[in-house]
């Protein structure tokens, strides 16, 4: 019994943060939205029948899809191509130098960053002023990149690739480095130029830390609420509305806890299976 009992108050703290919760919530989706707990009543899966019928939930559930699968591929995108430039053969100072750089977006808050892109992007901001002394877009008329509902997503994901791309960056620099170099010094010798090189010998080395970092990545940009909120709070007209936001307007705003609950387990359920897919690629 000695390592049950050394392992108990692990799986009670488990039990009381996780469990619980996680049970509560689902209690919750099959209840009505009474704030009165005497009053409420049970209605099954009615709070899911809804969000089925209801189009801001589907709109929502696109935006989330779009807002994953662009964050996910710019950051592999510009994370890979960084990792590259930091790999090459440079003195240690200037790539320590570089390494601290390229990594400041990781070490700010959501807050932070949600409100600095919101001063350079606003209709008076500095992008504006930069495009404007360039003679890119008229002073007179200057573009709310926030506000306007065909620019606001796009926005919205180059904010989080600027945010997200630091860690992505460093997990595929170690990827880099645990390639033999014999590997391409033989691939040099066979006649393989850089970009053969690269696409025979540092790709199919990277696949398994790709997909691990792809994965893991996907699961963070899909539950994604502070930078989201904190930005355009989903606006405008929903262009930016995704799951997470929505789950949040439902409970606080429109005080629809059932339905805001069955939407969480709807999301839970669905990171779930994302996370059952990366553990299953890292067992293979």
């Amino acid at each position: 019994m000695v390592p049950y009992i050394l392992v108990a108050p692990a799986v009670v703290v488990l039990c009381v943060l996780f469990v619980y919760p996680i049970a509560r919530l689902v209690q919750l989706s099959m209840l009505d939205n009474s704030l009165v707990a005497s009053s409420t009543r049970f209605v099954g899966s009615q709070n899911f029948v809804a969000l089925k019928s209801d189009p801001v939930f589907w709109s929502s559930f696109g935006n989330t899809l779009m807002f994953t699968a662009s964050s996910v591929l710019l950051h592999l995108a510009l994370g890979l191509a960084l990792a590259l430039l930091l790999h090459q053969r440079l003195r240690p100072s200037i790539r320590s130098v570089f390494r601290g750089i390229l990594i400041v977006p990781w070490m700010f808050t959501a807050a932070v960053v949600a409100i600095n892109w919101r001063l350079i992007l606003s209709p008076f901001g500095v992008l504006n002023g930069t495009l404007a002394l360039m003679r890119v877009t008229p002073a007179a008329r200057p573009v709310d990149w926030l506000g306007e509902p065909a620019l606001a997503m796009p926005a919205l994901v180059v904010i989080n690739l600027w945010r997200g791309y630091p860690l992505v960056m460093l997990l595929l620099l170690a990827g880099l480095q645990n390639i033999p170099p014999e590997l391409h010094e033989a691939g040099a010798v066979d006649g393989a130029n850089l970009w053969g090189q690269f696409r025979y010998i540092t790709l199919p080395s990277l696949k398994p830390v790709i997909a691990s970092v792809a994965l893991l990545d996907a699961i963070w940009n899909f539950r994604l609420f502070d930078l989201v909120f904190l930005t355009t709070g989903g606006g405008p007209m929903n262009q930016t509305q995704v799951l997470s936001t929505y789950d949040y307007r439902l409970a606080f705003e429109s005080f629809r806890f059932g339905t805001a609950s069955a939407l969480s387990v709807m999301m839970l359920l669905f990171t779930l299976l994302l996370s059952l897919a990366y553990f299953r690629y890292q067992q293979s």
